[in-house]
């Protein structure tokens, strides 16, 4: 399955079929501030508030069919459909991939698949075959079948791509894609706020760490 993001804001922008040129789903997110519970309302300053972000993810029909509730820029809680579950739920219990320059993350529906971050990547990868099952291609255009970075920032478009025939549904997919990008933009620290223009889809660590998996697996 390949989804098209319409803006560079992840976190704000509709997702469209880029094969047909229809809706899949919107993402909107919005702020709002509360107040410290002992704290003086009449001493408080601003500062002093807590930042509170909701994300939505609407259907093509405009029905919400997920959400993701922040603080700040940690996400705390999630729902998927009627299922409501801690942010850090939405991952698998094993322990987290850590070389070099890469962050492994296990998914929850999957022991063998890991969502994994690198400062100018992000992939979903098959421990187990070694097999990338999905991937985020940042400022890319379409070549056939093929995703080439655009030779100027802004030229391309953010494309999400995944297998559908994974054992979650898109809607979990979407939002544990957001929840990674925001947290790999976050360890990595490249601004949150704005689009990631790197220079290749893969980072060269992440090759190295496919070569060292493959190798060690065969």
């Amino acid at each position: 399955m390949l989804l098209k993001f319409s803006k560079a804001d992840i976190l704000n922008s509709s997702l469209v079929y880029p094969e047909l040129g229809t809706l899949g789903y919107t993402i909107l997110t919005r702020s709002h501030f509360i107040r410290g519970t002992d704290k003086d309302s009449d001493t408080e300053s601003e500062d002093d508030c807590v930042d509170m972000r909701r994300t939505i993810i609407c259907n093509k029909g405009g029905a919400t069919v997920a959400e993701i509730k922040w603080k700040g820029r940690q996400p705390i809680e999630v729902i998927i459909g009627k299922e409501r579950i801690a942010a850090k739920g939405m991952f698998g219990c094993q322990s987290a991939i850590l070389s070099g320059n890469i962050l492994g993350i296990p998914t929850r529906f999957d022991t063998e698949f890991f969502w994994m971050a690198a400062p100018d990547g992000l992939t979903l990868l098959d421990y187990d075959s070694n097999q990338i099952k999905g991937q985020f291609h940042t400022n890319s255009m379409r070549v056939g079948d093929r995703f080439i970075t655009a030779p100027l920032s802004g030229l391309g478009h953010d494309y999400l791509e995944f297998e559908s025939h994974l054992p979650a549904s898109t809607e979990e997919l979407v939002v544990t894609f957001l929840l990674m990008e925001v947290l790999r933009r976050s360890r990595f620290k490249l601004h949150t706020d704005t689009p990631v223009r790197p220079t290749l889809w893969r980072s060269r660590s992440f090759v190295s760490f496919r070569k060292r998996l493959r190798r060690s697996t065969i």
